[in-house]
């Protein structure tokens, strides 16, 4: 792909525009895949969903574990020991072995439908009930709220109660400072992943992160873990497995608090915003969650509304696919991959050893050779199995791997299951419970230039302050939100779709 300035043309288009640089470049050249000379490295950029299944059926040669070893190194700061050690067998080629192989399937277990997942979301409901139950105000009188930071407080405490337990390492509130409300560690997540001298570079990122990761290692050196999920039991056991220090046992665990809490809320924000600043998709879900909602009234006249967030999963499909269509248009991550060794692509593309691979989602997702015509409109029934809505000019369906929300292929995000249940069920208590206004009397869709690039969602670059108040007719009576045992998931992906 040619660049007007010679070597930093791509740089400086990248640094101006983020990854909507990609977007440009599809639109002036439609290729379904280019080269993208950068200094001292070469990249691929692939815009075709066949040739992204094609890429996912290269697990080996065109591998993931080694790009996501070096990210996990640069940002947690880990030491030379434990990444030697990482570095074992990183890519699995001598074997089913290795500390990375083996933590990487330790996951998979806790996250997957069962009783792991199941304890992890039912402490997630109850922490975001009791959150929600704090917003009704007294006499019914409306509160006001930043809705951005709300979401970010009451989802981190919600993720991080389910996944470390009672001794919850976020329960003080300088940890959470650290990693969120000051923004110093995710603000500087970009330099601390270029590299370059990040003591200087990126001073306050890496000094909240020093501070998460003490507060980790306090957290399993008095044993905190034992208390805590299936999930974080799971990834200290293989950390001791391979002797990891517990210093970086700490530092790789603020990798795993990234993994679980920076994509989360933007996914909140997005899904309330859709759906309330869109009155026909607001009451079309009221609807059908209505149609699950059980009613109870005691002798006394109490009356009890419930509603079990299994069913939700099994019984609203319009509202999977809201969230679905939600993720279409406010994902922007990039999948990347490395190429091991010389490889011919569907028979017609030489990708050479050590280049890199990126598959910008946000290209994949804008295309209207993809999605049709409306592909720049917000369809909530766009994901439907049922109507034309999910069909393109011609007849035909998209390409399942054109919806790229979780990635897909073997690196499919193994957390989905848990972000998702814990995004919709945010979502199914709002509107269940409550209106939301803004209060500058509508609904403004912000900016999000000032997203991290290394987030997977776009994130709102300011506050939205909205005027919470309980719904007509809803005012009197109690709330009960469960989830009972089950392996039923949101099916969001087409990989975890039955056809």
């Amino acid at each position: 792909m040619a660049q007007k300035i010679p070597l930093i043309g791509h740089i400086i288009g990248l640094l101006r525009q983020k990854l909507k640089y990609y977007v440009l470049l599809r639109q002036q050249n439609p290729l379904d895949i280019y080269t993208m000379a950068m200094p001292g490295s070469k990249l691929y950029i692939v815009n075709s969903p066949e040739l992204i299944s094609s890429i996912q059926r290269h697990s080996k040669t065109l591998a993931f574990p080694p790009i996501e070893a070096k990210f996990a190194m640069t940002v947690c700061g880990s030491s030379k020991e434990a990444n030697d050690i990482l570095n074992i067998n990183v890519n699995g080629d001598e074997g089913d072995w290795g500390y990375s192989v083996e933590f990487y399937k330790s996951l998979h277990p806790a996250l997957a439908p069962g009783v792991g997942l199941n304890s992890m979301n039912r402490i997630m409901v109850q922490n975001i009930a009791a959150s929600l139950g704090r917003l009704k105000g007294e006499n019914d009188k409306p509160i006001k709220i930043g809705l951005v930071q709300w979401l970010r407080h009451e989802i981190t405490m919600a993720t991080t109660n389910a996944v470390y337990g009672p001794m919850n390492p976020f329960k003080d509130p300088k940890v959470e400072d650290a990693f969120w409300l000051n923004r110093a560690f995710e603000s500087d997540l970009v330099m601390i992943m270029m590299n370059v001298v990040p003591s200087i570079t990126a001073r306050k990122g890496c000094s909240g992160r020093a501070l998460v990761s003490r507060a980790f290692e306090d957290y399993f050196g008095n044993k905190g873990h034992e208390l805590g999920s299936v999930l974080v039991q799971n990834r200290y056991a293989t950390s001791t497995k391979f002797k990891i220090p517990l210093t970086d046992i700490a530092r790789y665990e603020v990798g795993g608090a990234i993994a679980v809490l920076v994509n989360t809320a933007p996914a909140a924000f997005w899904m309330l915003y859709h759906t309330f600043a869109y009155p026909d998709v607001l009451n079309d879900l009221r609807r059908e969650v209505t149609t699950i909602m059980a009613l109870r009234c005691d002798n006394d006249g109490t009356v009890t509304r419930s509603l079990d967030i299994t069913s939700v999963k099994t019984n609203c499909p319009l509202l999977t696919s809201t969230f679905q269509e939600v993720l279409r248009v406010r994902t922007m991550g990039t999948s990347v991959r490395q190429v091991m060794q010389d490889t011919l692509l569907n028979d017609q593309y030489l990708l050479k050893k050590d280049s890199t691979i990126l598959m910008p989602t946000l290209v994949v997702h804008t295309d209207p050779f993809i999605w049709g015509s409306d592909v720049g409109e917000f369809n909530h029934k766009r994901f439907m199995k049922a109507g034309a809505c999910t069909k393109v000019s011609g007849g035909k369906r998209p390409n399942p791997a054109a919806f790229r929300a979780f990635g897909g292929g073997a690196t499919l995000c193994p957390g989905r299951h848990f972000a998702t249940t814990e995004v919709l069920a945010v979502v199914v208590m709002f509107i269940m419970r409550y209106e939301i206004t803004p209060l500058n009397g509508r609904w403004v869709p912000p900016t999000t230039e000032n997203s991290n690039i290394a987030a997977a969602i776009m994130e709102p670059d300011g506050e939205i302050e909205v005027e919470v108040t309980t719904r007509k007719g809803y005012e009197e009576g109690a709330w009960a939100f469960g989830l009972a045992d089950s392996e039923m998931i949101f099916a969001v992906t087409a990989e975890d779709q039955a056809d």
